[in-house]
C-alpha cells in the first residue's frame, strides 16, 4: 500500500506507481464502495424512514402484528400487502389521470440479507391468495375429471369434444416465458408473480428462450399489448397484459442479477420498487403467535378484492389529489433533469406512474371500508398523499441499490470520478483519509 504521506502529489507520478497488483492489494474500490455506502447512509436524502401514517388500518393492523410477531421491519409486511391487494384486483379496477390510464400493478423487491426473517411477511400476506387459487385448482381438477369422461362419450357416438378447462388462478411461482405468456393468456391477461427468492427467476433469464424475454418484461411493465406467433401453434394476442411482482432477495444477489443481464442499463431495473432497509438484524425468538382475528380481517380483504366485479368506469383525481399529483410531476421532472446518473435518473422518472398505481391501490382498500368514498370513484387527496410519501421512501433507496452494483474493474481516477459525479466530496481532506491517498490526488482528479 503507499504511504499517503509519502505518496507522489504529481498526477502521472501516483498512476505510475499505483499499478493493477498494488491497487488489487489496497482493495482501493472495495474502500470507494464502503465510502460511498457511508455516504449514502449518513446523508439526510437517505434518512427517509418508511411511511404508516395514512395507511388503511386494516393493512397497518396486519403489518404490525407481522413485523412485531416475526421480527422484521414493518415495511415488508405492508409492501407485501399492498402487492397481495394489487395481485387479487387484478384489471378489474383502473386510474385516469386525465392524461395516462393505469392498473394498480407493482414490482417490488424486498431486499435483506439471508436469514433475517424475510420469508415470512411475504408468505403471511399472499397466503389468503394461495388459498383461493388451490381452491381454483380444486375446482379444475373436477372440471377435468368431467372433460375426459365427455371427451370419451364425445368419441363413442363421433361428436365434437367439448373445449378442455383450464386452471384459472392468480399466482404463479415457476415457468418458462412459454407458460406465462400461455398463463396470462388463459386468465384474461393478468398474472402475479409470487416467489419468496427472486433469485431463481433472474437465474432462469435467458435459459429457455433468449430472444426479447427482457424487452417482453418492459412491455409488460407498461400494460402494452403483445402477440406470441409460434409455428404448429394459434397466436396468442394479450391486451393490456398485467403482471405484479413481489419478493425477496438478497443485497449481493440483486448485485449479481442486475449485472449479469444489463438489467440496469436496460430500464429492467428502475421499474422497481426497493423495500431496502438499513440494518436489519434477526430478532431472538419470542413464543408470541399473530392474532388469528387481525389475520382474519386481512384475509376477508383480500378475497373482497378477488371477487370484485369489473368496474367500467376508472377512478379519477379528485381537485385536490390532482393539484398534488401536478405538483409532485414536476418535483419528479425536476430530479430526473439534475441527475447524471442514468440508472437512478430512470428510476425516478418512473416515479409518476408508481405513485398513481399505489394511490389506486390505496383508495381501493379506503373505498371497501367507506361506502362514500367507494361510489364518487375518486382518489381522494389522502391516497395521493400517503403514495407519495411512499414513492418518497422508494426514491430514498434507490442509491442503496446503485452502489450495490458499482463495478470492480476501473482505475483509481475513474472510482474517484464516480463518487464524485454521483454523490460529491465536500471535505477532500476527511474523503483522502478515509482511503488512504492524498489530498492533492484527490482535488486534481475532481478539478479535472
Amino acid at each position: 500500500m503507499i504511504d499517503k504521506k509519502n505518496a507522489p502529489s504529481n498526477f502521472g507520478e501516483f498512476e505510475e506507481a499505483m499499478n493493477p497488483e498494488q491497487c488489487k492489494s489496497t482493495n482501493f474500490i472495495e474502500k470507494l464502495k464502503a465510502e460511498i455506502q457511508s455516504k449514502s447512509m449518513n446523508s439526510n436524502a437517505n434518512d427517509t424512514a418508511f411511511p404508516i401514517n395514512g395507511l388503511p388500518q386494516v393493512i397497518l393492523d396486519f403489518a404490525v402484528e407481522i413485523s412485531e410477531v416475526y421480527g422484521v421491519p414493518i415495511e415488508f409486511p405492508v409492501m407485501a400487502a399492498l402487492c397481495a391487494v394489487s395481485a387479487s384486483v387484478r384489471k378489474k379496477i383502473t386510474i385516469d389521470s386525465g392524461k395516462y390510464r393505469n392498473f394498480g400493478q407493482l414490482w417490488v423487491m424486498l431486499v435483506a440479507p439471508p436469514g433475517v426473517g424475510k420469508t415470512e411477511p411475504v408468505s403471511a400476506a399472499f397466503r389468503p391468495l394461495q388459498k383461493l387459487d388451490n381452491s381454483s385448482y380444486d375446482d379444475y381438477q373436477l372440471e377435468l375429471s368431467r372433460w375426459k369422461a365427455e371427451c370419451t362419450e364425445a368419441k363413442q357416438i363421433k361428436t365434437q369434444e367439448p373445449e378442455k378447462p383450464f386452471f384459472k388462478q392468480c399466482l404463479i411461482d415457476d415457468f418458462t416465458p412459454e407458460s406465462l405468456y400461455q398463463t396470462m393468456f388463459r386468465n384474461n391477461g393478468s398474472i402475479s408473480l409470487y416467489r419468496d427468492e427472486l433469485s431463481g427467476w433472474f437465474a432462469d433469464f435467458g435459459r429457455y428462450n433468449k430472444n426479447g424475454e427482457i424487452s417482453r418484461y418492459l412491455s409488460i411493465f407498461n400494460n402494452a399489448q403483445f402477440c406470441i406467433n409460434r409455428k404448429s401453434e394459434e397466436p396468442l394476442q394479450i391486451p393490456e397484459p398485467f403482471l405484479t411482482i413481489c419478493g425477496t432477495i438478497q443485497p449481493e444477489v440483486l448485485n449479481i442479477a442486475l449485472s449479469s443481464n444489463t438489467l440496469k442499463e436496460n430500464g429492467f431495473a428502475s421499474r422497481f420498487l426497493y423495500v431496502y432497509p438499513k440494518e436489519v438484524k434477526k430478532q431472538k425468538y419470542s413464543e408470541r403467535t399473530p392474532d388469528r382475528n387481525i389475520l382474519e380481517r386481512y384475509e376477508k380483504l383480500i378475497t373482497h378484492c378477488y371477487y370484485l366485479p369489473k368496474l367500467e368506469n376508472p377512478f379519477t383525481l379528485s381537485e385536490e389529489a390532482k393539484e398534488l399529483f401536478i405538483k409532485y410531476a414536476n418535483q419528479t421532472t425536476e430530479l430526473v433533469n439534475s441527475c447524471s446518473n442514468n440508472f437512478i435518473r430512470a428510476t425516478y422518472a418512473k416515479m409518476e406512474i408508481q405513485v398513481l398505481r399505489l394511490a389506486l391501490i390505496v383508495q381501493i382498500i379506503r373505498g371497501i371500508y367507506d361506502n362514500v368514498e367507494w361510489q364518487q370513484g375518486l382518489i381522494t387527496k389522502e391516497a395521493i398523499q400517503y403514495a407519495i410519501k411512499l414513492c418518497d421512501y422508494f426514491n430514498s433507496k434507490i442509491i442503496l441499490v446503485d452502489i450495490t452494483n458499482i463495478p470492480t474493474k476501473m482505475n483509481s481516477a475513474e472510482a474517484i470520478k464516480t463518487i464524485q459525479k454521483e454523490y460529491g466530496i465536500k471535505n477532500k481532506q476527511a474523503f483522502a483519509d478515509s482511503i488512504g491517498i492524498t489530498r492533492q490526488y484527490v482535488s486534481k482528479i475532481c478539478n479535472e
